[in-house]
């Protein structure tokens, strides 16, 4: 046995508990059963007439005119509005720019999440009419003035780890993205069947360049698969093998995987940015689809389709 041998099994046996708790967050006490819930996140970028992106000053307009028509504050940072929710779970919230709303569904079904999605969605864009904002169907808003609006402290510490340099483009994107229940037993065999038909999500997703620029020029130096990520997994280990190779965010500094005391295992999993990627909510197992692109509302259905299609539902 050589030195390297020595020092690969070292290594895995400090880091084997923190892996094994990892792995028992994505098995202990789930219940969720394949394709029974559903939950969608819609993110929309609103500009001017002019076409130019909303002021700081408009969107919070939009945010607090909604809190005045049943949504409720649930989330502010200093004087701003950063997260209003409805009386059933959905939410709007800022997703890194200032011009960039993000709706969250409630955990729906396969048959209800399109319309619940839509009904949110047409009464942002009647509030955000009130201040002449209106909804951008592009995935990418070119142009190089800085949209960070910086809404909570998770993104204040991105800012200080990546730069201002490498995320002001990504305030410039949009997604669509579902998130659908699994059991754990089924899990890695949807994952792969969805990490098999990754070209066909790439090809009319045009922020995967933005992404990987951000990556390749963060000052954090991340390793260049923390985005995008492995495709296909022989199981649930492997794949949290293959998530502990990467080093947890703890405040503005990067600190390897297996030198984590109390690893906050949701925030991790939220800062490994792969195409498909495994949640828990409760108890349910989610497998998160992420690469999809923002266009008109017509098109999330197709979305969720092309979805269902891959999974076999």
């Amino acid at each position: 046995m050589d030195v390297q041998d020595l020092q690969f099994i070292v290594f895995s046996l400090i880091k084997q508990p923190v892996m094994q708790h990892l792995l028992q967050y994505f098995t202990h006490s789930v219940t969720s059963k394949n394709f029974q819930t559903i939950g969608s996140e819609v993110e929309t970028q609103f500009v001017c007439e002019k076409g130019r992106p909303i002021s700081l000053e408009i969107s919070q307009n939009i945010l607090r005119y909604l809190s005045q028509c049943g949504w409720h504050i649930t989330q502010r940072k200093n004087e701003l509005i950063t997260c209003v929710q409805d009386v059933y779970g959905n939410t709007f919230a800022y997703e890194l720019g200032r011009h960039n709303i993000e709706f969250g569904s409630f955990v729906s079904s396969v048959n209800s999440v399109v319309e619940i999605t839509l009904d949110s969605l047409y009464k942002l864009y009647s509030v955000a009419e009130i201040f002449d904002a209106y909804p951008f169907f592009e995935p990418i808003l070119e142009g190089r003035e800085n949209l960070l609006a910086i809404p909570d402290e998770r993104d204040a510490i991105w800012l200080q780890l990546d730069g201002k340099e490498a995320l002001m483009p990504m305030a410039r994107t949009s997604s669509v993205q579902f998130t659908i229940s699994v059991s754990p037993t089924d899990a890695i065999e949807i994952l792969n069947r969805l990490g098999n038909k990754t070209d066909l999500f790439l090809e009319s997703y045009p922020q995967d360049r933005i992404w990987r620029e951000y990556i390749r020029t963060s000052k954090a130096d991340y390793q260049s698969d923390r985005y995008g990520g492995p495709l296909l997994f022989d199981s649930l280990r492997d794949y949290c093998q293959q998530l502990s190779r990467h080093s947890v965010v703890a405040g503005p500094q990067l600190v390897p995987f297996d030198q984590v005391v109390d690893l906050n295992i949701p925030l991790f999993i939220r800062s490994v940015w792969w195409y498909f990627r495994l949640k828990r909510y409760g108890n349910d197992l989610c497998i998160e689809v992420r690469p999809m692109p923002r266009r008109n509302d017509e098109n999330i259905q197709n979305q969720l389709q092309m979805v269902l299609d891959v999974v076999k539902i």
